[in-house]
């Protein structure tokens, strides 16, 4: 499901079970639906957890023809810095760029539709990272 929407499978329980709470809501009672939206909202981020850890960030490397249209485009949808390499493809033997940015979960679709409107033929990886710090993520701190 989530390959076929692009979203994440613990957003479309979500969703779902959202949807059925809401409707209990007229049947039974608003409090009864409150605090089931609370146990299903505490629950799926236990179950986030349990599956990812503490991550909160994710590393994306972007292999594209279009560097500075997609440069551009993810410093300003985004608010996110954008490191670039010159590279060669191992397969064609073609100079490429690749670009690198970090950026928070919940940017990551839009980050996707960013590239897919800018640069459609562009491979994109998106890797966990555990921790970010700086530039936007947090202190660095020297400890």
């Amino acid at each position: 499901m989530q390959q076929k929407t692009g979203i994440p499978l613990g957003q479309i329980f979500l969703y779902v079970e959202g949807m059925i709470i809401l409707l209990s809501g007229f049947v039974f009672s608003w409090e009864t639906a409150l605090h089931a939206m609370l146990v299903v909202f505490l629950s799926g981020m236990a179950s986030d957890f349990v599956l990812e850890g503490p991550s909160t960030v994710r590393s994306v490397t972007i292999v594209t023809n279009e560097p500075d249209a997609l440069t551009s485009a993810l410093m300003q949808g985004l608010n996110r810095g954008v490191s670039s390499w010159h590279i060669t493809g191992g397969y064609t033997g073609e100079t490429r760029a690749m670009l690198m940015c970090t950026v928070f979960r919940p940017q990551v679709n839009e980050l996707k539709r960013i590239v897919a409107m800018t640069d459609p033929n562009a491979f994109v990886v998106v890797g966990t990272a555990h921790q970010a710090m700086g530039g936007g993520f947090g202190r660095l701190k020297s400890e």
